[in-house]
């Protein structure tokens, strides 16, 4: 009984990662709902009449709508709160997925993907801001880890139940049960998600806690104007940061069941069967690599240090991307691909993690937001440019491309926080320099 009573007690002063583990789901249902069309690709390029290049378009025009939504999505947050907005935007998203079943040519699916971008445009600015909000900085790498790993686990969930559902049924019952799962998530969203200052169930002790050690930047009386936030000395650094680096993770969420049928001969039956490994190496590179940056902070690493060594990983094991599409060995393929995959989600999660912690809480979502702008259109050119690679070459100066993409992205966070070093020294009254936590 005593035993019992222990964990209700650690439950209930650790609320925090009941809220961690929301923020998991919503980017779970968000990229299950992305990655149906992947997993689908080669059935509806048959059914509906159309080739690779049609298909970059239909992946464009989702990653258009997404720029469009990040120019938006982070300011509506910032100013009605996490809580509704991210609400208002599943019901929007969860409506447009259950849309796909009727979709008649390619064209309507582009449409429909557009419409689909700007509704899941929220969620990624909505998580960070709430995994701001909620979690202190020693806890927040794997936090954010946990929260982007929604989106891989979205991914390796994606191609065994689409696949399933498409064998046993057809392809418009796939893009239903995207819908209900939606509608599962907004009831699950709407009854337990609220800010620390307002959740019903938080004890005084967490959330005393909570609100000490969010971090030294929530203390800032006022948010700044857009102005000054374009003014800001990392946003362009990040901007070119996202731009190189978020196209892999669009590339293989929106490509790799196309690569395993087209190029490696799979049938439908065999990416549900092998194409969620990827994605679970990505599953853990995540969280371990959120989580061993949170342990160098914990043993007195500047936080910048810290998530930057990590990244430093992943530079290093991107280029094994080069072997795996040069590779003839089936097993030695998936496993190398699930490595480059690890990397970038660990990448990934220090990234989130480097941004949450150099801007005021008051305009995060805002900042995420036009840094992520940049990622999306990243992932328009990169998409666009690969479409018309595969066509006419293949995917092997595709995988070339990704194998060096992280280098040139690490070079420039290192220029850039020295040049920012500089600035904070000779402005440290200046609201920017104030906003810096590194």
């Amino acid at each position: 009984m005593s035993n019992m009573q222990s964990i209700r007690r650690y439950i209930y002063n650790h609320q925090r990662w009941g809220i961690v583990g929301i923020l998991f789901l919503t980017a779970l249902v968000n990229n299950f709902d992305r990655q149906a069309l992947s997993v689908l690709a080669p059935t509806l390029k048959k059914t509906l009449g159309f080739g690779s290049i049609e298909y970059s378009y239909i992946v464009t025009s989702f990653l258009i709508a997404y720029i469009v939504g990040y120019t938006f999505s982070g300011r509506v947050l910032d100013r009605i709160g996490v809580r509704i907005g991210l609400a208002i935007a599943i019901i929007f998203w969860t409506a447009v997925s259950m849309l796909h079943a009727v979709a008649w040519s390619w064209m309507s699916l582009v449409a429909l993907r557009f419409l689909l971008g700007l509704g899941e445009s929220f969620n990624s600015p909505a998580g960070v801001k709430a995994v701001a909000e909620w979690i202190p900085r020693r806890e927040r790498g794997l936090s954010m880890a946990v929260f982007s790993n929604g989106n891989v686990v979205g991914a390796l969930l994606a191609p065994p139940l689409i696949a399933f559902l498409t064998v046993q049924f057809n392809w418009r019952i796939a893009f239903i049960f995207t819908g209900i799962l939606g509608l599962i998530l907004l009831i699950v969203w709407w009854r337990n998600y609220y800010s620390p200052e307002q959740h019903p169930k938080l004890s005084s002790k967490e959330r005393s806690y909570i609100l000490e050690q969010r971090g030294s930047s929530d203390t800032n009386e006022k948010g700044l104007s857009m102005r000054q936030l374009l003014r800001h000395p990392l946003i362009l650094s990040f901007f070119a940061i996202r731009f190189l680096t978020d196209p892999i993770t669009f590339f293989f969420a929106f490509w790799f069941p196309d690569y395993l049928q087209n190029a490696r001969g799979f049938s439908l039956a065999m990416v549900g069967f092998v194409a969620w490994i990827p994605f679970l190496a990505a599953d853990i590179g995540g969280p371990g690599g959120g989580a061993l940056s949170d342990l160098l902070i914990r043993r007195g690493w500047a936080s910048y240090k810290a998530r930057r060594t990590l990244m430093l990983v992943a530079v290093c094991l991107s280029p094994l991307a080069l072997v795996a599409v040069r590779t003839d060995i089936i097993w030695l393929m998936v496993m190398l691909v699930a490595i480059v995959l690890a990397a970038q989600a660990c990448w990934m999660s220090n990234q989130l993690s480097l941004i949450s912690e150099s801007i005021n809480r008051k305009n995060l979502a805002t900042f995420l937001s036009m840094t992520a702008i940049g990622g999306a259109l990243g992932g328009i050119v990169f998409n666009l440019l690969a479409g018309r690679l595969i066509a006419s070459v293949g995917y092997v100066p595709v995988f070339t491309g990704i194998g060096f993409l992280h280098l040139s992205a690490f070079i420039i966070l290192v220029l850039s926080m020295r040049k920012r070093s500089k600035i904070s020294s000779h402005s440290k009254d200046t609201p920017m320099a104030k906003m810096d936590n590194f």
